[in-house]
């Protein structure tokens, strides 16, 4: 059921576009308007994902309606509503949004010349002018609605922060435990890796959406400059995790070292959630754990059987991924989950 109506449900921005729309009509009427289309389709227009591009949008329209009004109005004192005056005035529409890099405007351009050349008014210019101030009051209405009922975009790419991290542990888990028992099901690891891939680029996208709304804020870095990095390290980190993954199943046998490298891979996994959660990192003693770690290496007795090597050299490969991952997470800006930046 659930599923069947998140299939068929209207999205936030469908309902913002028709709200804008009836609202646009509504102004229209309400001012004694008469053309009531062309506010309808600047409304409709208009209404973006965020504010920003919904404000870029709206001076596009603009723009379009006033080329297409001085351009009716020009060819309504040359030829008149003739078939080559509609022709002609087309023409020229289109070659001016082309030679104007226009070119998601010509359609409301065109049209907009068209009618004012089909208008036959007999003072064309203040036909223009009422094109100009219904498209302006068709972008206000769409601007008023997409600023009142803009998405929180913060809250999307804190939440996606959050389930990419928690799934970023649980992958950890996964290898650890490949680690300390070779051979276990994997399946489990491969769908976490999948989702915590979607979660990534959706996380990414949000902060996008979350830049363009911080378009006027005059600093040099926000907050979606650091939800955007964050998740590049996420995506790299997640390629280091596929790879300690596939180390972890080449192990034909457990072998003793294992356990202190799981050891200090808990407290690597540990410290990034201080790190995230804006605790104190404590990265002085990891590294002498990892120095430590990487001495006793050099004092293994040797190996007993060849699946024992094996094993060796793969907690050895996978020493060092931990090592880069180390590194890695030790430029995920401090406190990035809500409620402590």
């Amino acid at each position: 059921m659930r599923t069947f109506l998140k299939k068929y449900m209207v999205g936030g921005r469908v309902l913002k576009t028709a709200l804008a729309v009836t609202l646009a009509i509504f102004l229209t009427d309400l001012l004694g308007m008469d053309r009531v289309t062309l506010a309808a389709i600047v409304a409709l227009l208009t209404v973006q994902r965020t504010f920003y591009h919904s404000l870029l949008q709206s001076a596009a329209k603009l723009g379009s309606v006033l080329l297409g009004g001085v351009v009716g109005t020009a060819f309504s004192y040359i030829i008149g509503p003739t078939p080559l005056g509609y022709g002609l005035v087309t023409l020229v529409a289109i070659y001016a949004c082309l030679r104007l890099h226009w070119q998601d405007h010509i359609v409301l351009t065109a049209v907009t010349a068209i009618t004012v050349v089909f208008s036959g008014s007999d003072v064309p210019y203040t036909f223009s002018l009422e094109q100009i101030a219904t498209a302006m009051l068709g972008a206000i209405s769409a601007l008023g609605i997409n600023f009142l009922f803009t998405p929180n975009h913060r809250k999307d790419v804190l939440e996606k922060l959050e389930q990419a991290d928690e799934r970023i542990r649980k992958l950890l888990d996964f290898i650890m435990l490949e680690m300390l028992e070779p051979g276990c099901d994997d399946r489990g690891f491969k769908q976490e890796a999948k989702e915590l891939e979607s979660f990534i680029e959706e996380g990414f996208e949000a902060a996008k959406l979350l830049r363009e709304e911080q378009k006027f804020v005059i600093n040099r870095e926000t907050d979606s400059d650091i939800y955007r990095q964050t998740f590049r390290i996420y995506s790299s980190q997640l390629s280091r995790l596929v790879e300690m993954h596939q180390l972890a199943r080449r192990m034909p046998v457990k072998v003793p070292h294992a356990a202190p490298l799981v050891q200090l891979f808990r407290v690597v996994q540990k410290t990034q959630e201080r790190r995230v959660k804006g605790r104190s990192d404590h990265f002085r003693q990891v590294d002498r754990l990892m120095e430590k770690m990487e001495n006793s290496f050099a004092y293994l007795d040797l190996p007993q059987s060849r699946e024992e090597f094996v094993s060796r050299a793969s907690l050895f490969h996978l020493f060092q991924e931990i090592k880069r991952y180390y590194n890695r997470l030790q430029k995920i800006p401090y406190a990035v989950l809500p409620g402590k930046r």
